[in-house]
């Protein structure tokens, strides 16, 4: 039924999963939710405007890794929220993961990974070849995996995945990505690009394709729900003056949706890289981190904030007692990942 490999495919490669009754749903937990109103589609949601920020648009290439790309859209939403900061997610490290031997994954595989592993960001695992959009083998590869990785991975551990049964609820599926920043499912696509700009629906359930959905709203063509996708480009027009495509009512009428999931997450955990802990160790108990954050300037020994000091500049420096404040320069990255306490 789904022949990704028969001739080039428009980074398709979402597969439908059989029925499990062990699936936890969503709609347990929603039936306390307000439902939507016809003003509530009026005013419509936007993860963009929420959040303020713009998403930047993931290109998957042609590859299979939809699943890995909806995810890493939802995760970063996710740690935004929480952090106030966007960082990408790494798409490539949730896809080498749950791939099938055929190419494409199971879209609950993506939620069961960041519940039971996690999530790292594209500056630990890049999902890009030099800079460039990957190939399959790139992105199935699993040799950037190791300890550090995985612990990392722990900081955007989320707390439950559950599926949504909304195939056909449109009111359902909105209400979900209101609810919890967005929804990761699949849609049928055609595979002549069409669907890029003008998003009918197609002809055969032939390909499946991931997505992140974390808007929706009402236009002159009525109800949509929208998308960044994951295929490298913001196509804008009157319709789509943000560049995410739409998907209408008879997406849902005709089934043309599946396997739909959200995230309950949690807070992120307080893992210290190990690399950063490393330098933690080798300056045992001397070590003073200068820092800025928050609107607060301070010291903070060990990762507790200790003191505030009068306003001076923010360094990225670590200081030993030993040395009277010659200090040795650390990285910008290094020094965003030092621990700095709770008030930064």
């Amino acid at each position: 039924m789904f022949n990704f490999f028969k001739r080039k495919q428009m980074g398709t490669g979402a597969i439908p999963r059989p029925y499990d009754a062990r699936d936890r749903i969503y709609d347990e937990v929603v039936m306390g939710s307000a439902p939507l109103t016809n003003q509530d589609w009026i005013n419509g949601f936007n993860v963009e405007d929420k959040l303020k920020v713009k998403l930047p648009i993931k290109n998957q290439n042609g590859n299979s890794s939809c699943v890995g790309q909806g995810w890493s859209y939802y995760i970063g939403v996710l740690d935004l929220v929480e952090t106030k900061k966007y960082s990408e997610v790494s798409a490539k490290a949730i896809y080498s993961q749950i791939h099938l031997s055929s190419g494409g994954a199971y879209i609950m595989d993506g939620g069961k990974l960041a519940v039971n592993w996690g999530a790292v960001n594209e500056s630990l695992v890049s999902s890009y070849d030099n800079g460039k959009p990957s190939s399959e083998n790139f992105m199935r590869d699993l040799s950037w995996k190791d300890e550090r990785a995985d612990k990392m991975a722990k900081i955007l551990q989320a707390k439950e995945y559950r599926k949504i049964e909304a195939r056909d609820n449109m009111d359902l599926f909105a209400m979900a990505i209101r609810d919890n920043w967005g929804i990761v499912g699949g849609v049928y696509v055609g595979n002549n690009g069409s669907w890029r700009t003008n998003e009918p629906t197609p002809s055969t359930r032939e390909n499946g394709h991931c997505l992140y959905f974390g808007k929706f709203g009402v236009d002159k063509k009525g109800k949509y729900i929208s998308t960044p996708n994951s295929w490298g480009e913001r196509k804008k027009d009157a319709l789509h003056s943000d560049g995410w495509q739409k998907l209408r009512q008879d997406y849902f009428n005709k089934l043309f949706s599946f396997d739909p999931w959200t995230l309950i997450d949690q807070p992120n955990q307080n893992i210290v890289d190990p690399k950063i802990q490393d330098i933690l160790i080798k300056n045992e108990k001397k070590i003073i981190i200068e820092a800025e954050g928050h609107g607060k300037k301070g010291i903070i020994i060990n990762g507790e904030l200790r003191e505030i000091v009068k306003e001076r500049e923010s360094s990225a420096c670590l200081y030993t007692l030993a040395n009277n404040d010659n200090g040795l320069t650390v990285s910008s990255e290094i020094f965003e990942k030092l621990p700095k306490g709770v008030n930064f």
